[in-house]
Order: structure tokens, then C-alpha cells, then sequence
């Protein structure tokens, strides 16, 4: 009787053995299972978070949302304005709105919507650019025309002392940046020459701060 009881003891203890060595094991795999998935998860959402990150930007408080057209990359403005006439309006980016805050503008602070624009172009230039000088001051135009702006070409003005109207001349040079010159007064310069240059960028950073300007007084 003593060594079945014996017997028996030692085949519990073995049992509660295996049954730990078992509860343990399957502890472990569970912990592996759970660690996996976390990694996955984590590893989905920081793809998801990136793949956005590349798609959607702001920019001066201005959503933008990344589009292919063809083969060309677009960055067109989810943060729509109002016009005068009641209908809503943005517009389209050629230039990454990463790369546009990098830009310089001098004194940006102070550029003030005006009724009336002018500009011109730096002498015996023409800005063409492989088309994208047609490009630009078109999108230009168009934007300033929904603000209920007008601008105009007149080499024959300039910068007004008194700063009533803006008055931007644009003109190459080694680096893409806008230099306050006067009142209301700005040189747009352009890194390149007429067979190619960055018109593009230059006139679309200009863009960006007018319209955010145009944003903050409609809202």
C-alpha cells in the first residue's frame, strides 16, 4: 500500500510537471504570437503613416494632396477658397510644398494683397523655360484673378514710392529666392536662363503666400 501511494505521488508530481513544462511552453508561444503581431501592426501603421506623409502636406496652414496626371507629379490644394462670386477655388503645384518652404523670401511678412499688380521681366528675357514660363504666369494670373486682383505686364512702370500697388520684376539669378526691393516691391529671382529655369517654383512660392493671405481675411 505504502509504494502504490508512492507510486502515485511520484506520477502526480510528474504529471503536474508536464503539465507546467506544458503551460509554460505554451505561454512562451503565445508571447512570441502576440510580439509578432505587434511588430506587424506597428509595421503596417508606420508604412500607412509614411505612404500619407508623402501624399498629403501642409503648408501655410494649406492642405495639400499629392497627384499623378501622366507622368507628372501634382500637388493640388485640398483647402479650397472662396471668390467673389461664391464659388469655391484652389489650384495645382508643380513644385513640392517641402521645397517651396525652403525658398527665401525677404520681409515676407509684409506682402500685402493689393487690387492692383504689375510686373515685368528683366531686359532682353523671356523667361520661356521650356514652356514653363507660360505655365507660370498663367497659374499666377489665374490665382490673382480669383482673388478679385488684377496684374498686368507694363515694362514701362515700376516700384511706386508709396507702395500702392505690388510691383514684381523677375530676373535670373544664382539662386531661386524673392528680394523686397521698395515698397510693394519685390525681385522674383530665378536660378537659370531662357532655355531652363526654376520660374516654376518661383512663381508658385509667391502663390502659397498669397493665397494663405487670401485665406486668413476670407475666413
Amino acid at each position: 500500500m505504502i509504494k502504490e501511494k508512492k507510486q502515485t505521488n511520484i506520477s502526480k508530481k510528474k504529471e503536474e510537471l508536464e503539465n507546467k513544462r506544458s503551460e509554460n511552453q505554451e505561454n512562451k508561444i503565445l508571447k512570441m504570437i502576440f510580439s509578432i503581431v505587434g511588430v506587424v501592426v506597428l509595421l503596417i501603421a508606420g508604412i500607412y503613416f509614411y505612404t500619407q506623409s508623402q501624399i498629403n502636406f501642409t503648408y501655410k496652414n494649406i492642405e495639400f494632396q499629392k497627384t499623378k496626371i501622366g507622368e507628372i507629379d501634382f500637388y493640388e490644394t485640398k483647402t479650397l477658397a472662396t471668390a467673389d462670386d461664391g464659388s469655391l477655388f484652389g489650384f495645382r503645384l508643380r513644385t513640392k510644398p517641402s521645397v517651396l518652404e525652403n525658398i527665401p523670401f525677404e520681409n515676407v511678412d509684409e506682402l500685402r494683397l493689393m487690387k492692383v499688380n504689375g510686373y515685368t521681366y528683366e531686359d532682353n528675357k523671356t523667361f520661356d523655360c521650356e514652356g514653363d514660363g507660360v505655365i507660370a504666369m498663367a497659374n499666377l494670373q489665374r490665382l490673382f484673378s480669383k482673388q478679385g486682383m488684377s496684374v498686368l505686364r507694363d515694362p514701362n512702370s515700376g516700384c511706386d514710392s508709396e507702395g500702392r500697388y505690388n510691383y514684381f520684376t523677375l530676373k535670373y539669378g544664382s539662386a531661386t529666392e524673392i528680394n523686397e526691393i521698395g515698397p510693394n516691391c519685390y525681385e522674383i529671382v530665378i536660378q537659370g536662363n531662357d532655355a531652363q529655369c526654376q520660374i516654376l517654383p518661383a512663381t508658385e512660392k509667391l502663390m502659397v503666400e498669397l493665397y494663405s493671405r487670401y485665406l486668413s481675411i476670407k475666413q
